[in-house]
């Protein structure tokens, strides 16, 4: 760690990553609190680290990081809330990454086929037992779009693809106030993609609409996942328009939920964007309570029962 100048020290809090067999992977901070500071770091943050960093930079006790990128969080001014989005990318991504507005990139390097947080919510709702944390995982479980949370709020969000294509004719959906190119709804693959962020943006719009969620004194996590992009460039190609048009339609999107998220929290929360390429997909099994979860092959025919 440099010495000879005065260097930002503390790197934004990372969580809800679940993911496998990745070979090329960065992590972007999007946004982040006036008191919160970076460092300057070449050196790659493993994935066994990340529940680690998490604990470290909402202040709540955790085992030592070998990585320097970081120093302990405080109990006394924390971040309000963090806002992990994971971005399963594809094959040249590497190349033409996301090209995201950011106050910090760093290296992640992939030394687990899979990172369990169960440990770090548990810790979460031990320390903040009293509080009722909110704790919410979002993501396409099968078929479904599914929301993992306590709260019962987030029934209300579409939760099948013929609910969600629903949704996204509506004047405030994604599909209407974002320019989709080529993509459109009649696409399978282009109605998952397009949902899952319309479902990132109903979860913020929950949110807003119940500022009492917001009031704890407990820190808000918030894990997002958006795998229709590796989708769009599996059925037409990394060089093809309707993957230029996904990428500019997750980068916009980012942008503007980031900004959304912002204001919501009135600066005090930590956006970040991990992007993921992955050797091999893999199916994501979420289970009710948070606190797990089950990495299995890719069997998309599974008939899986949709949990809230």
């Amino acid at each position: 760690m440099a010495t000879d100048r005065k260097l930002p020290l503390y790197l934004a809090g990372i969580f809800g990553l679940i993911i496998a067999h990745a070979v090329s992977q960065e992590l972007v901070v999007t946004h982040a609190p006036k008191y919160v500071h970076f460092q300057e770091q070449s050196e790659q943050l493993q994935t066994s680290d990340v529940p680690r960093v998490i604990s470290h930079t909402l202040g709540v006790p955790a085992q030592e990081v070998s990585w320097n990128g970081l120093k302990q969080g405080s109990l006394f001014k924390r971040p309000k809330a963090n806002v992990l989005i994971s971005v399963t990318g594809y094959d040249g991504i590497k190349q033409n990454p996301l090209p995201l507005k950011s106050v910090a990139k760093y290296p992640v390097t992939n030394d687990v086929a899979s990172v369990d947080i169960g440990e770090l919510m548990n810790n979460l709702q031990n320390a903040f037992f009293d509080q009722t944390p909110l704790l919410l995982d979002a993501g396409v479980d099968n078929s479904f779009f599914d929301v993992h949370s306590d709260f019962d709020v987030f029934r209300k969000i579409p939760n099948t693809m013929r609910h969600m294509a629903d949704r996204l004719m509506d004047v405030d959906s994604v599909s209407r106030t974002l320019a989709t190119g080529t993509l459109n709804t009649s696409s399978p693959t282009h109605l998952k993609l397009m949902g899952e962020l319309q479902m990132i943006q109903d979860v913020f719009n929950t949110l807003s609409n119940k500022p009492e969620m917001l009031l704890s004194k407990s820190p808000d996590l918030l894990s997002f996942n958006i795998g229709g992009l590796r989708d769009v460039a599996e059925k037409h190609g990394a060089g093809s328009s309707e993957v230029s048009d996904a990428s500019s339609l997750v980068t916009d999107f980012i942008h503007k939920i980031t900004d959304d998220f912002r204001h919501l929290y009135k600066d005090n929360v930590i956006v970040e964007v991990l992007t993921l390429t992955p050797q091999t997909p893999g199916y994501i099994r979420k289970v009710r309570s948070l606190k797990a979860a089950e990495v299995t092959g890719d069997i998309p025919d599974m008939n899986l029962s949709y949990i809230r």
